[in-house]
């Protein structure tokens, strides 16, 4: 599962260059990371922070940059001001502020802060939310000597950074491109203080379906259901929930939980429904109705949250038995049942992997919905029902790689498996925060309930190679054999060569005599969890600042 991911108005820039603190520096390059102003300079016996009148007719923007409240999720947008009287009111803030007595020691600023000309650039950090009476300011060069804006500039301040006039609810208007596309822009809201981000996209009747989460201010996060007739050039949110705040125990919930939209039947679709207030909530599971356009919660306040935020991880929608599937960060499990409505819930039982950053993948579930397989780091997975009672442990071998999708299934459920090979870096294909992808040297087979099948063994040498490419029927795998190119430089991974396909009866441990370079016709093909689709993403692109259509052809 990629990250997907949660959204910030802003982030830390990458590097500060440039510009000099006196008369014989006027000359240095912009680049010159040495260079960067020391902006506190002496006035009688108060030191202010001070901008000459030649250096406040030059700044031509101001970028401000958020450093709290940051998360995987969240696209690192900084927030530019271009116009001479936003410039102009900014400078006059830092000018007339006043420097606080003694060495400060101070928590991390809200924000960095760069003022531009074409030839300097001054570096400093902000300490402003929206209940600040007066911010603060430091020179980034001095970062124990803090200096406060009045209480006029900091109002002034306050309502170019957090007031949004006109915007009461998120609507979009939209317009046709020259090229024929319907592009759809939020009402009320300048563009360098929001950001939007897509989730998943569904068509049905002749309407798109998607969902979104647009992210402005402070910190305000809007979820919402936002429906498209192709017929017309009309965008209309059909459902929204808003956040105010990161310190609301439902914020990591609310910034993942935009990315869950499933066709349920021909008229419904399933989301997560979020009510919140300023500081708590309720999480349903509901239903929305794309004729009548009527919600239906179908499993209200259906999430206990504890005392630590706990967002989904993981979903999987079973559609012939109408069981949806649900892994929290925690470990609550839920398989939901809309057919029967005889649920199996597991609360707090099995959590994902901690990592650094979302988490690695932990729980392992079969298309059936009736086993799955869970990592819970003792060395061994074991096997459950979805009743939540264990059946048989396998052990996980020290010295060898497996894959992060620890245990796989076949598309009937009834055979699971497992990579392994050699722990050598050579045989990693694939890799990143919570993700690993290996050439496998083994693979084992398993029952439903965790029981030892068979194994195949790769060719004898150490670049041989061999996985699970597919399945012709429930029991019969299509193997995929090939040796490994060693990777080129330092930073590549090897490649296969010399590919071929054979034929294996797992249950009666038989090897076939088919063997090709293209995969055997009427397989169905073992799709690696990277590659999965999150919706239509052709015809509706969502950028930061829009959400684009695309013509009908």
């Amino acid at each position: 599962m990629r990250k997907q991911h949660l959204l910030v108005l802003a982030t830390v820039l990458s590097a500060i260059l440039t510009g000099c603190t006196g008369g014989d520096n006027k000359d240095q390059a912009l680049n010159d990371p040495d260079s960067v102003h020391s902006i506190a300079g002496q006035k009688d016996d108060v030191r202010s922070l001070a901008i000459t009148d030649h250096n406040f007719q030059a700044i031509q923007q101001i970028t401000f940059t958020k450093t709290i409240n940051k998360s995987s999720d969240n696209p690192e947008i900084p927030v530019e001001y271009a116009e001479h009287g936003t410039i102009e009111m900014i400078v006059r803030a830092i000018r007339n502020a006043v420097q606080l007595p003694g060495i400060l020691n101070t928590a991390a600023a809200d924000y960095d802060m760069i003022l531009a000309s074409e030839q300097e650039q001054y570096a400093l950090q902000l300490w402003i939310n929206e209940s600040s009476e007066q911010a603060m300011i430091m020179d980034k060069r001095d970062t124990h000597t803090g200096f406060t804006l009045t209480k006029e500039s900091t109002a002034e301040l306050k309502k170019l950074m957090f007031t949004e006039s006109g915007f009461k609810t998120l609507k979009f208007n939209a317009e046709r491109s020259t090229t024929g596309d319907l592009v759809a822009k939020p009402i009320g809201l300048p563009e360098n203080n929001y950001s939007l981000s897509g989730g998943p996209t569904v068509e049905m009747k002749g309407g798109m379906y998607h969902t979104v989460q647009l992210f402005y201010g402070d910190h305000n996060a809007i979820n919402a259901l936002v429906a498209h007739d192709s017929s017309t050039d009309k965008v209309n949110v059909v459902w929204s929930d808003e956040l105010h705040s990161s310190n609301n125990g439902w914020n990591n919930a609310f910034m993942s939980s935009y990315n869950l939209l499933i066709p349920w039947d021909e008229e419904h679709l399933l989301f997560l429904e979020s009510e919140l207030t300023e500081e708590a909530g309720q999480y349903h599971l509901s239903a929305y109705n794309i004729v009548t356009g009527a919600t239906e919660r179908l499993r209200e306040d259906f999430w206990p949250l504890t005392q630590e935020y706990d967002y989904i991880y993981k979903y999987q929608w079973n559609a012939d038995k109408q069981q949806l599937f649900l892994q929290s960060y925690l470990g609550n499990v839920w398989i939901f049942d809309l057919k029967t409505g005889e649920d199996d819930i597991h609360l707090l039982k099995y959590p994902v992997i901690p990592h650094s950053t979302t988490g690695a993948p932990s729980l392992f579930l079969s298309p059936t919905f009736e086993r799955f397989v869970h990592d819970d780091e003792s060395g061994q997975l074991t096997f459950f029902n979805n009743k939540g009672v264990p059946l048989h442990a396998v052990a996980l071998r020290a010295d060898q790689y497996v894959p992060s999708e620890k245990i796989k299934w076949n598309p009937a459920g009834t055979i699971a498996w497992m990579d392994q090979a050699a722990n050598e870096h050579n045989r990693v294909l694939d890799i990143d925060i919570d993700y690993l992808k290996i050439a496998p040297q083994e693979i084992r087979f398993f029952d439903p309930d965790g029981l030892p099948i068979a194994s195949v063994q790769a060719e004898e040498g150490r670049e041989a190679a061999v996985e699970v490419a597919g399945w012709k029927d429930a029991n019969i795998a299509v193997m995929k054999s090939y040796t490994l190119e060693p990777a080129s430089t330092d930073y590549a991974v090897p490649q296969a060569k010399d590919v071929y396909y054979f034929l294996y009866d797992v249950k009666n441990n038989k090897k076939g005599s088919f063997s090709s370079e293209s995969l055997p016709p009427n397989t169905t093909i073992r799709v690696d969890r990277q590659e999965g689709d999150n919706g239509n993403k052709e015809n509706i692109i969502v950028s930061r600042k829009e959400i684009t259509y695309k013509a009908r052809k």
